[in-house]
C-alpha cells in the first residue's frame, strides 16, 4: 500500500503542493487530472523521492520513499515525461542498466527486455540512440524502463502523449496485465476521454490541492463534465473571494 500523508512542497513562494493526502491500493488504477499548474507533476516528483516534501511523508509499505532506500526504489517504476538525461543512451543500454541496478539476473533482464520491446514495437530502435529516436518511440522507451523490473507501483507521467494510437493499444495491454498481477497505477493525463476509459479512480488537483477524489463508476455523466464543473465553480468562488478583499471605494472617491 502507498500512503501519501499530507504532502507539501513549495517553489520559493509558491505552493505547488498543499496539505495532499490519498492511498493506492493494489489494483488501483487513478487518473491524475487538472489544469497546468495544477500540482501533478511535483506530486509524481515528489512521491518517486526526486524532490524532498516540504512537509508531510509518502510511504511504500510504510517505509518513507526519501533518501535512498534501494529496497522502497525497486517497488517503484517511473515514467517521466521527458527522457532528456539518458540520451547518451540506447533503449537496450538503458534497460541493462536499469536491470543491473535493480539486481535482476542477465537472462531474465533479456527476456523481459524483447518481450517489451516485441510489445511495444521498438525491437528495430532497440539499439539506436535514443537521442536519434521519434518523441512517441522515446515514450515508449521511458514506458518499458518504468516497468522492466516488476515493481508495486507505477507513477506515469503523460504515458500516451505523442503515442500512436496502435502503441497506446498495446501498452494498455501490458498496463492491464500488470494490473491483474497485483499492481497499482497513478497516471498523469489531460485526455479525459482516456481516463475515463482505463482508470477506475481519479483524483482531480487544482493549485496544488486535491480538490475531488472519487471512482469513475460514481460519475453520473462524463469525467469531462465533472471536469470543468468542478474547475468553473473554484473560479467562480476564487473570484468572489477577490472581489470581497478588494477596498471599497471612499463615496468621494467614487463621484471624482
Amino acid at each position: 500500500m502507498i500512503e501519501v500523508k499530507n504532502l507539501s512542497h513549495s517553489y520559493g513562494k509558491f505552493m505547488a503542493l498543499n496539505n495532499v493526502s490519498f492511498t493506492i491500493n493494489k489494483g488501483d488504477f487513478i487518473g491524475l487530472i487538472g489544469p497546468n499548474g495544477a500540482g501533478k507533476t511535483t506530486l509524481m516528483n515528489t512521491m518517486v523521492g526526486i524532490l524532498a516534501a516540504d512537509s508531510g511523508e509518502v510511504l511504500v509499505d510504510g517505509t518513507g520513499v526519501e533518501g535512498f532506500h534501494a529496497d522502497v526504489r525497486r517497488k517503484i517504476g517511473y515514467m517521466p515525461s521527458e527522457l532528456s538525461t539518458y540520451e547518451m543512451f540506447s533503449p537496450t543500454e538503458l534497460l541493462s542498466f536499469l536491470a543491473a541496478m535493480y539486481g535482476i539476473d542477465a537472462t531474465t533482464a533479456s527476456n523481459r527486455m524483447s518481450e517489451l520491446f516485441e510489445k511495444l514495437e521498438m525491437t528495430e530502435w532497440r539499439k539506436k540512440s535514443i537521442k536519434k529516436l521519434s518523441t512517441g518511440m522515446k515514450k515508449k522507451t521511458a514506458f518499458a524502463a518504468a516497468i522492466l523490473h516488476q515493481p508495486e507501483l507505477l507513477v506515469l507521467d503523460e504515458p500516451f502523449e505523442s503515442v500512436d494510437p496502435i502503441s497506446q493499444h498495446k501498452m494498455k495491454e501490458i498496463l492491464n496485465k500488470y494490473l491483474e498481477n497485483g499492481g497499482s497505477v497513478i497516471m498523469s493525463s489531460h485526455v479525459l476521454d482516456t481516463v475515463q476509459n482505463i482508470c477506475n479512480t481519479f483524483i482531480l488537483m487544482n493549485k496544488g490541492e486535491i480538490i475531488k477524489q472519487s471512482s469513475l463508476n460514481a460519475l453520473d455523466g462524463s469525467l469531462e463534465d465533472e471536469f470543468f464543473n468542478l474547475v468553473n465553480e473554484l473560479n467562480i468562488a476564487h473570484e468572489e473571494t477577490l472581489e470581497d478583499d478588494m477596498p471599497e471605494e471612499d463615496d468621494d472617491e467614487a463621484q471624482d
